[in-house]
């Protein structure tokens, strides 16, 4: 039997409103995907929800036949967008346990992407889709870097989320245990020994350092990596991070696959 919500005052309405908060997405374990498409890709991934809400509308037109084999929630239309971080819903949102991504492969001759206090969610989202599209082995997040869990990472992401590893608070002794074990760590700056991105041997294993949008990459790892420019022929002063990453990865994916 399906139950109906049909005020804010709702127990559960309350519980999956209460998950925009970083606080009690840590606190339950659990995270919210939004969207037909991202919800799916969660599901083919073999991941279970908890509990499914939807849209009044949604459920009635489409959410009953799609999703018959979930645990529903139907929510009047006019409260369904409380519940979501979209200003236009599609009617549908998931709540699923966070999935235990302690163990993080690190392959003899991989390619990764380190993101060094990016702190948008949306870029950490765009970089976690490209990465996945360019057939990177995996991206990790220092700490100080948006919530891996964020509504607008997993939206961002596009599914790829439920694709690609991704490891939160990785600290910059594992990036230089990586340099140790042979990675060649590649990091977006300038300075006067940068070299064209297009220079980079990205055939090696190899780590490629996306910085903090405003402040860049720390002084810490840019001592202990190569550094590399993707060059401004135009009036920008800079390129968006996820964009620079976009560039970066698909570089070395030409490079590997010998185009």
């Amino acid at each position: 039997m399906t139950d109906i919500i049909q005020t804010t005052k709702n127990k559960t309405y309350k519980y999956i409103r209460s998950l925009k908060q970083k606080k009690m997405r840590n606190a339950n374990g659990v995270f919210t995907v939004e969207g037909v498409k991202s919800v799916t890709d969660a599901l083919d991934a073999g991941m279970r929800a908890e509990l499914t809400a939807m849209s009044e509308s949604y459920y009635r037109n489409e959410g009953r036949e799609a999703f018959n084999g979930e645990r529903v929630f139907v929510v009047k239309d006019e409260l369904f967008g409380g519940l979501c971080d979209t200003e236009t819903p599609q009617g549908i949102i998931a709540v699923f346990g966070m999935f235990d991504r302690a163990v993080f492969p690190i392959k003899d001759n991989g390619i990764y992407v380190y993101c060094d206090r990016v702190s948008d969610p949306g870029n950490i989202g765009t970089i976690i889709r490209t990465a996945d599209a360019a057939g990177i082995d995996g991206v990790m997040l220092s700490p100080g870097c948006a919530d891996m869990y964020s509504p607008k990472t997993v939206r961002a992401s596009m599914g790829s989320f439920f694709h690609i590893a991704v490891k939160a608070d990785t600290d910059r002794t594992e990036l230089s245990e990586l340099g140790r074990r042979g990675y060649r760590i590649y990091a977006g700056a300038l300075s006067e020994d940068s070299l064209p991105y297009t220079k980079a041997d990205f055939t090696r294993p190899s780590v490629i350092v996306i910085g903090n949008e405003a402040n860049g990459i720390c002084d810490e790892i840019l001592s202990e990596s190569e550094h590399i420019i993707i060059p401004i022929y135009g009036r920008a002063e800079s390129l968006n991070a996820g964009v620079a990453a976009a560039v970066m990865m698909y570089e070395a994916a030409r490079q590997r696959r010998g185009i």
